[in-house]
């Protein structure tokens, strides 16, 4: 029995690829250009392909928490960590998230179906809330925790184990959804029942060899969980 539902956001709550790959292009030429080093180059340190405006579902900046992306990039460029995370934060400031449609029925459905809602993201904390309170739901989730809230960034299970365990549901109990292997390796890991989506950068079959499900987007939760019993049919 499914009592909590335990969300990760930038892919899962957000479609990935529309809120970042209309932003990569120009942020990375920018960079270029104020750091005299090579654009594909720096596209490749983030996991992003120049070529094809895509970004890479094995690259940093899918897999890694923003500050070892940052971190991993100003040792490419030979800046200082300090002089990137500022130089990114001024220009990230004009990326809006894409949200999947229908995102405050979706929380509104599991609240009155009497579950719980978490959000597990490699995000910091600060920057998951403001992300949370734009899209109207950060009254809904009752738990937040970011890479720096004090579990460290997923794949490590920490976080995912002690949203579980705090608010005393057993792991099984809670469903992690996710659009990333590294969701689904702390899902995993923690003991709780994986659920894949298709709005980040992995396709059906990476997915499930993962996943105990895969959904087309977080939409498609309810009907699932009316299938398994867990939430009542809608009248």
């Amino acid at each position: 029995m499914i009592r909590a539902i335990l969300f990760d956001k930038d892919g899962t709550l957000t479609d990935f690829r529309a809120t970042w790959e209309w932003w990569m292009p120009g942020m990375i030429a920018a960079l270029a250009r104020d750091s005299g080093y090579d654009p594909v180059e720096i596209g490749a340190a983030f996991g992003f392909d120049m070529k094809t405006g895509r970004i890479l579902s094995d690259g940093l900046f899918v897999t890694a928490p923003g500050h070892i992306t940052t971190a991993r990039v100003a040792e490419r460029i030979g800046w200082e960590v300090h002089r990137l995370s500022a130089w990114l934060a001024l220009r990230s400031r004009e990326v809006r998230q894409v949200p999947v449609p229908g995102l405050p029925r979706l929380f509104a459905e599991l609240r009155e179906g009497g579950l719980a809602i978490g959000v597990l993201t490699n995000a910091d904390e600060k920057e998951a809330r403001h992300h949370l309170q734009q899209m109207g739901l950060a009254p809904l989730v009752d738990r937040l925790i970011g890479c720096d809230t004090g579990f460290g960034a997923k794949p490590d299970p920490a976080g995912a184990a002690d949203f579980a365990d705090a608010l005393g549901f057993a792991r099984n109990e809670v469903a992690m959804v996710g659009d990333g292997l590294t969701d689904m390796a702390a899902a995993l890991g923690a003991g709780l029942f994986p659920v894949g989506v298709l709005t980040g950068t992995l396709d059906r079959a990476t997915l499930s060899a993962h996943a105990s499900v895969v959904l087309p987007d977080v939409t498609h939760l309810t009907d699932w969980l009316i299938a398994q019993g867990i939430l009542r049919a809608r009248s």
